[in-house]
């Protein structure tokens, strides 16, 4: 288990972008400008701790979410509501990630279904708050990971 939420954010992150959706994640560069997240999702977690989960994404990358991980074309009519099902799935498995790299196997938590957030508003607002930005296909993404307290009645 690593010994801190930076670490579990990137194992897991680079377990769910690469193998999962088949997406690169390269070392982030701040010299270079890159598109920046422009939207975003967020669910929930309690049981041994109690906390949330960001992910912010810029939507280019969405398309081949879309492709490689739920099989499906992101063209026609339904194409927005694919993105946001794909991004909904993407945090979804992140989350599961995150907590099993953090707390490790033993602890049991509930989760909230992903929910589709506004943008603007999900950015860092607290101390308790890590939040850790990558750069996925060439696009700036960021997880936040909130824990509120670590034991839950």
């Amino acid at each position: 288990m690593p010994n801190n939420a930076d670490q579990a954010i990137l194992e897991a992150a680079t377990r769910v972008f690469e193998t999962s959706a088949f997406l690169n994640m390269y070392p982030s560069d701040t010299s270079e400008e890159i598109p920046a997240p422009d939207c975003a999702a967020s669910m929930t977690f309690y049981g041994a701790a109690r906390g949330r989960v960001t992910l912010r994404v810029n939507q280019e990358i969405l398309v081949s979410v879309v492709e490689n991980l739920l099989g499906e074309s992101c063209e026609g009519p339904e194409a927005e509501a694919r993105k946001g099902d794909a991004l909904k799935e993407l945090l979804n498995m992140l989350c599961g990630n995150i907590l099993t790299e953090y707390f490790g196997t033993e602890p049991i938590f509930d989760l909230s279904p992903p929910e589709l957030v506004d943008n603007a508003t999900s950015t860092v607002s607290s101390q308790q708050v890590q939040s850790l930005v990558l750069n996925v296909e060439n696009t700036l993404a960021e997880v936040l990971f909130e824990v509120q307290n670590q034991v839950n009645a």
